[in-house]
């Protein structure tokens, strides 16, 4: 298997794992707060990577394999806490207001700003077929999860699934800033592995979730929501549904994603990987109780074209 193509095989693992995610850590968010969620996914998720790179160490025997250096240990850290700090603290703002359908397509906003930052930052640039298949891609994700706000209020008979109401527009700028946080913070991944090829996508993982864990732990401190925080972990249904979202989410879901940064262009991981609402969609509609429909099946379709563009290397 070429790197190439191990990098997107790492994004579609990344892509079913998160698909997973939003309905744990909606349900985790509408019983003790998206603060709260974001705080204990984090410290749950650090000690397993740490423990699981220093295990990897042992195992190979190599001091130092893959180890980052100080300065990429600083930028790691930096991208930790601007994507999985700030932006998915916004991201569960978002899935509390909105649903994980709606939040899901605002982050589709993260490829375009993902590609745009690498191009200017990184000078990465995309080739034809690969930005046919971004196109492709995102499309199809907007033709299958758009509806009017009528439709989606209608669509709405469970009482389980957030509509238009109140505090919609509260949740979908805190989607859009979310996408623009997630994006810098990719591009900054994949700086770090175009500066250092031989750094180890677990380690890059670790430094980035033990980053984002510390400062979520400061700021609440300051903010005296650090014992509530870990005191919610009482409520019912809380535990399970935070152990199966870290799982999917920040340690395997994550570590696939960082490695397909160290493989593939900062633009395509993240069109690949931000396609959950495709994943997203069915799971809501046996949840919910909502039909599959036509535009669901053709955008579902057309983004399965674009991977095809996006893993084609003509070359």
């Amino acid at each position: 298997m070429t790197h190439s193509s191990l990098g997107l095989v790492l994004a579609l693992g990344a892509l079913f794992f998160w698909s997973l995610t939003p309905f744990f850590f909606a349900a985790t968010g509408r019983l003790i707060g998206p603060f709260a969620t974001n705080l204990l996914r984090l410290s749950v998720a650090a000690p397993v990577m740490i423990a699981a790179s220093v295990l990897g160490l042992l195992i190979t025997g190599a001091a130092h394999a893959g180890l980052p250096d100080l300065h990429a240990i600083l930028i790691l850290a930096l991208s930790g806490v601007l994507g999985l700090g700030l932006g998915d603290l916004l991201l569960y703002r978002s899935l509390f207001r909105v649903g994980p359908e709606r939040s899901s397509l605002l982050m589709t906003l993260a490829p375009a700003a993902a590609a745009a930052l690498a191009w200017w930052s990184l000078k990465e640039s995309l080739n034809g077929s690969q930005l046919g298949g971004m196109i492709l891609v995102l499309g199809g994700v907007l033709i299958a999860v758009w509806k009017p706000v009528a439709a989606a209020s209608q669509g709405n008979t469970t009482g389980k699934n957030p509509g238009h109401g109140h505090g919609f527009w509260h949740g979908a700028s805190a989607g859009i800033a979310a996408a623009v946080c997630q994006a810098a913070s990719s591009v900054m991944v994949r700086q770090t592995f175009l500066a250092e090829p031989g750094l180890s996508p677990l380690h890059a993982t670790t430094v980035r979730i033990a980053a984002a864990a510390l400062a979520i732990l400061v700021v609440a401190c300051f903010r005296n929501r650090l014992t509530p925080g870990f005191r919610s972990l009482r409520a019912p249904r809380v535990l399970p549904r935070l152990l199966a979202g870290t799982f999917s989410g920040p340690i395997v879901g994550m570590t696939c994603y960082i490695g397909a940064m160290k493989y593939q262009p900062a633009g395509v991981v993240v069109t690949i990987t931000f396609m959950t609402p495709l994943l997203v969609m069915p799971l809501g509609a046996w949840y919910y109780g909502t039909r599959i429909s036509l535009r669901m099946v053709t955008g579902a379709v057309a983004a399965l074209a674009g991977i095809a563009l996006l893993g084609w290397n003509p070359g």
